[in-house]
């Protein structure tokens, strides 16, 4: 039998390895910063459970249209009433406090800290940062009155209640860079072990508390949370993240 019949026989010659698709390096580093190797024997200790992240996202969805039920709130949201607009920034700064409490319980329970999950490290640079932008833009609420080009409907008018809305967006900054990029983004990828699904999920359960607002709003929040999710896969470090959200939430004190 010759050598061309046996290859009829018996298959065709086994084929070359496929290339292997570029990765970008930082991806290769988050994935295993997130999901860290261990032992064998500890290998089934590792968290692969969605329970944890969708319980706490379900609560976040819960929470942000159960707000639509309290009077002002409902006022402020859709009627667009000012005047009950610092009730709503106490409320969203009462809820997502909470919020950060209930993470920090699932880490407890785990035996993990918020550094797992990417919460800043601070050093003396970082921290004169951050107090910095703080104090610029509690400055400018307190001294600079609202411009022709400010929304009203979200930009106060009055010192007291400009300078409420920056610690309004320290707290978003804060608590939904821990929740929805650092807690949600790394706990998705242990479960699924996709990093393109860890991106992805806790992006569309962020935009769509938005959809009460407008279409627009949909997609910009989308489009943000990919952003900071990629940033934060990039950097491992929530740092930014924050600093990024909060400069974006208080930009309008500038109009």
């Amino acid at each position: 039998m010759s050598p061309r019949t046996e290859l009829k026989l018996y298959g065709r010659p086994a084929m070359p390895p496929a290339e292997p698709r570029w990765r970008p390096p930082w991806l290769d580093e988050f994935e295993k910063w997130a999901v860290p190797a261990v032992a064998p024997e500890r290998e089934e200790e590792q968290e692969r459970s969605f329970v944890p992240v969708g319980v706490l996202l379900g609560v976040a969805m819960v929470v942000q249209y159960a707000q639509l039920g309290i009077g002002p709130v409902r006022d402020f949201l859709l009627n667009g009433n000012p005047l009950e607009r610092p009730a709503w920034m106490g409320f969203t700064m009462a809820k997502q406090w909470i919020l950060f409490v209930l993470v920090l319980l699932v880490l407890r329970m785990r035996e993990e800290g918020l550094t797992s999950i990417g919460f800043p490290r601070f050093d003396a640079r970082r921290i004169m940062l951050a107090l910095g932008a703080v104090g610029f833009f509690l400055g400018v609420a307190l001294v600079r009155t609202a411009g022709p080009n400010a929304d009203p409907w979200l930009v106060p008018t009055e010192p007291a209640e400009r300078m409420l809305l920056v610690a309004l967006a320290v707290t978003t900054a804060i608590v939904e860079e821990t929740f929805f990029r650092g807690f949600a983004v790394v706990w998705t990828f242990r479960w699924s072990r996709f990093a393109l699904l860890a991106v992805l999920f806790p992006a569309l359960i962020f935009a769509s508390g938005h959809a009460y607002l407008s279409w627009e709003n949909v997609v910009f929040a989308f489009a943000a949370a990919v952003g900071f999710s990629l940033l934060f896969m990039w950097r491992r470090d929530l740092y930014w993240p924050m600093v990024i959200h909060f400069v974006i939430n208080v930009l309008d004190l500038l109009r």
